[in-house]
This record gives C-alpha cells, sequence and structure tokens, in this order.
C-alpha cells in the first residue's frame, strides 16, 4: 500500500474511534439523567404517598364524630334537652 492510503485508513480509523468514543459519552450522559430522572420520580410518589396520608388524616380529624367526641371531652359539650332545646323561627330555611 501507498503511503497515502495507510494515511487515509489512520484517518478514518481515527474518526471513527472519535464518534464511538463520543456517543459512548453521550450514552453515559443519558444513563446518569435517566437515573436522576427515576430517583426524582420514585420521591415524587413517596411525597405524593405522604400527601394522600395527610389529606386522609385532616378529613378523619375533621369528621362530625371525632369533632363532637373531642368537643363533649375536652370543652363539656353536651346535647340540649328539656328546657335547654329551643327552636328558632325560621332556623330551617
Amino acid at each position: 500500500m501507498k503511503g497515502g492510503t495507510m494515511t487515509r485508513i489512520a484517518l478514518a480509523l481515527a474518526a471513527l474511534l472519535a464518534a464511538l468514543s463520543l456517543v459512548a459519552a453521550r450514552q453515559g450522559r443519558g444513563l446518569r439523567v435517566l437515573s436522576e430522572v427515576e430517583d426524582l420520580e420514585s420521591r415524587m410518589e413517596l411525597q405524593q404517598a405522604r400527601e394522600d396520608e395527610l389529606v386522609s388524616r385532616i378529613r378523619y380529624l375533621e369528621s362530625r364524630s371525632v369533632i363532637v367526641t373531642r368537643a363533649q371531652n375536652e370543652l363539656g359539650m353536651h346535647n340540649p334537652e328539656g328546657e335547654e332545646l329551643q327552636i328558632w323561627a325560621g332556623a330551617g330555611r
């Protein structure tokens, strides 16, 4: 082979190796980014589950049965009986 042909082959091989190196580097970066995205998604799912749990707890604490029980125990609330019970006109609207 002539010297010019060997040089061309060497340059083509160097270009091919450089291109493959760039592809490998980009793929490595892509895999790192994908890993970070998956980590963020799992953290978001965990936070969503925690939020759902807190909303459920709030709904329970806001329920009438909990409020009435706590008002009876902590504030001494009782249901009106006898003369305490008054019906006001127009209250049914």
